[in-house]
């Protein structure tokens, strides 16, 4: 029925232009290509996987290397040297003396003011000097005990510096002690048997005198080396006949003397 309308014929493909594209249609379809899309599934990202049980959660952060060698040619820390560590061992087993004023702040060692101390620098350098002194007694770190008096007396043994000058002794009625080599001595010990005072000079000019006493005691002054630091010491003392019942009332026992030395 349709076929016989003009206007409802079903209309065909030349066969000349099918044969030329070297394509055919099927009846009733396009013969445009049709374009086919593919769905993708949606992009989703993985989660991190969750800690066995028992273990910490590791931070958050930048990734290192665990185990990572140091680069190459480049050395350890050194630790500390050895004459570092002997100097630690040193100032562990340092005595720690009791806190005592300066002589620049004491004018007078008496029972008001009995010690002060000078510090290392100064018990280091130049000479103590002490006037008005009649005799002295030493005691060095190797247990080297002896004295002297002003006059010229000696009695236990002498200690010579490597100047060829005595640890401790007179000179024109002065007492000294060679601070330069004041490590060599352990301790010492001034009495004052004359009118005069006893007073300690150093080289700095700081003096500090000494209490004289009263008719039945004197003052003798006992100089110690603490840790390379002096301290001076005035110690009441009655007064006896003889300078050696004060050496052995201090613990001084005079080593025998060594001949020609």
């Amino acid at each position: 029925m349709t076929s016989g309308h003009p206007y409802l014929r079903r209309r065909r493909r030349p066969v000349a232009e099918a044969a030329s594209t070297g394509t055919t249609t099927a009846p009733g379809r396009s013969a445009t290509p049709s374009h086919t899309s593919t769905v993708l599934p949606p992009r989703t990202s993985a989660a991190p996987a969750a800690p066995a049980a028992g273990t910490a959660p590791r931070p958050a952060g930048p990734s290192t290397p665990v185990g990572t060698a140091a680069p190459a040619g480049s050395a350890a820390p050194a630790g500390p040297s050895e004459r570092v560590l002997r100097r630690r061992a040193e100032l562990a087993r340092r005595v720690r003396p009791f806190p005592a004023p300066d002589p620049r702040a004491v004018r007078l060692l008496g029972p008001d003011d009995p010690v002060v101390r000078i510090d290392r620098r100064r018990s280091a350098v130049g000479a103590l000097t002490v006037t008005g002194c009649t005799s002295a007694a030493w005691e060095t770190v190797d247990w080297t005990v002896g004295a002297t008096t002003a006059a010229g007396a000696e009695a236990g043994r002498r200690v010579v510096t490597a100047g060829n000058r005595p640890l401790v002794g007179f000179e024109d009625g002065t007492a000294l002690v060679s601070l330069r080599h004041v490590r060599q001595l352990r301790r010492a010990l001034f009495m004052a048997r004359g009118t005069e005072r006893l007073v300690v000079s150093l080289h700095d000019g700081t003096t500090v005198g000494v209490a004289e006493g009263t008719p039945d005691t004197m003052t003798v002054l006992a100089l110690s080396v603490v840790d390379g630091e002096l301290e001076l010491r005035a110690e009441p003392f009655a007064r006896a006949t003889h300078d050696g019942d004060v050496f052995a009332a201090f613990g001084f026992v005079l080593s025998t003397p060594v001949p020609g030395v």
